[in-house]
C-alpha cells in the first residue's frame, strides 16, 4: 500500500501532461515510488504512486512518459477506451489508500496533494474531497456542485449562470456566492481533481462505463450520496485546470457524446419525464449557441472563423442528439 495513487487519463495532451506530472513529482513532502515503498519510511513523508492511462494518443504522449518519468506506471491503450473505463482500469491496479483523479490539463500548486490527504485524515466523515480549482489566470473555476434542477439547467441554457457566475439564484448549481475560502459540503466534485478514500470507492463501485465521456463522476457521486457518504470541498488544496484542451479540436464529435451521457444520467436516476425535459432545454441551449455561431461565421475570417464553424457543427450535432430519443 501507498498513501495515495494519482491517476491521470490522457488523450493527445503531451505538453500539458508533462506539466501535470512534473507538478506531482515536485510536490513538497511527497515521495513518488514506482514499486512498493520501503518498510520503514519517514512518517512526515507522503508516499505516492502515479498511474497514467494513455488512451491511444497520436502525439507521442506515451513515449514522453516513458522517457521522462520512469517512476510513472504507464498503461498504453491501443484504442480510446473513454474516461470511465480508463480510470477503472487504473484503479483496479492502484495501491493507494486515497485515490486522486487528476486531469492531464491540470497541475498541482505546491501542497495540494498533502492538503487533500491531510483533510481526509482530519475529517473521517468525508468520503470524497475536491480542491479549490483555479483557472490559469488565478480566478476560481466551478468544480464542486449541487445536483442540478431543471431551473439550473435552464439558467445555463440562457447564459444566466455565465453572466452572473456568483449569483446564488442563477448559478445555484455552481455554488454561486460561495467564496471558496472555507470547507463546505457539496453534492459532487468534478473528475478533473477528485480525491476519494479507497474503501469508499470499493463500496460504491467503479465508474459506470455506459458513459464514454463526461457525467461519470456525477453518476458516481450521486450513488455515493445515496449510500450516505459525504462529499466536501476544501480550500486546503489548489489545482490549476486549463480545461477542455484535449477535446477542443474535436468538439463537433465529442460534445454530442457528452450530451448523450447527460441524457442517459437523467433517465437513469430521474426517469423518462425529466430526461425529456432536459432534452428540450438542451435544444434551446444549443439552438441559441448555433445561431450565435452562425452569425459570427459571417463576420470573422481565418482561424477565428474555423473555430466558430467547429462550434456550429458541435451545437447542431447536439441538437440532433437531443432529438434522438432512445429506449
Amino acid at each position: 500500500m501507498v498513501d495515495v495513487s494519482v491517476i491521470v487519463v490522457s488523450w493527445n495532451t503531451r505538453e500539458l501532461l508533462r506539466e501535470c506530472l512534473q507538478s506531482i513529482v515536485d510536490e513538497p513532502g511527497v515521495r513518488v515510488v514506482a514499486d512498493a515503498p520501503d518498510a520503514v519510511a519517514a512518517t512526515d513523508v507522503l508516499t505516492a504512486e502515479i498511474i497514467v492511462v494513455d488512451n491511444a494518443s497520436a502525439d507521442g504522449s506515451a513515449a514522453m512518459v516513458q522517457a521522462e518519468f520512469p517512476q510513472v506506471r504507464l498503461m498504453a491503450n491501443q484504442h480510446n477506451a473513454g474516461f470511465a473505463a480508463a480510470n477503472n482500469q487504473a484503479i483496479a491496479q492502484a495501491r493507494g489508500q486515497v485515490l486522486f483523479l487528476l486531469n492531464p490539463d491540470a497541475y498541482l500548486l505546491p501542497g495540494a496533494l498533502t492538503g487533500l490527504t491531510r483533510f481526509l485524515a482530519a475529517h473521517p466523515e468525508a468520503a470524497v474531497a475536491g480542491p479549490n480549482v483555479l483557472k490559469p489566470d488565478g480566478d476560481w473555476q466551478a468544480a464542486s456542485f449541487r445536483f442540478a434542477t431543471l431551473w439550473d439547467l435552464l439558467c445555463e441554457a440562457l447564459f444566466l449562470s455565465v453572466l452572473w457566475p456568483r449569483s446564488p439564484l442563477f448559478a445555484r448549481k455552481e455554488l454561486g456566492g460561495f467564496h471558496r475560502d472555507a470547507v463546505r459540503e457539496v453534492d459532487w466534485v468534478e473528475g478533473c481533481a477528485l480525491a476519494v478514500r479507497r474503501v469508499v470507492w470499493d463500496s460504491v463501485g467503479p465508474f459506470d462505463e455506459g458513459y464514454w465521456m463526461y457525467v461519470e463522476e456525477l453518476d458516481w457521486c450521486r450513488r455515493a450520496k445515496g449510500m450516505g457518504y459525504r462529499i466536501f470541498f476544501t480550500p486546503e488544496a489548489q489545482v490549476v485546470h486549463y480545461g477542455q484542451r484535449s477535446v477542443a479540436r474535436a468538439r463537433a464529435s465529442v460534445l454530442p457524446l457528452g450530451f448523450r451521457s447527460h441524457f442517459r444520467y437523467y433517465r437513469k436516476f430521474d426517469g423518462r419525464a425529466k430526461e425529456l425535459a432536459v432534452r428540450l432545454i438542451a435544444l434551446v441551449q444549443m439552438g441559441l449557441r448555433a445561431a450565435i455561431s452562425a452569425g459570427l461565421i459571417l463576420v470573422t475570417r481565418g482561424a477565428a472563423r474555423a473555430r466558430w464553424q467547429e462550434n456550429w457543427r458541435a451545437y447542431t450535432a447536439v441538437m440532433r442528439e437531443a432529438l434522438a430519443i432512445r429506449r
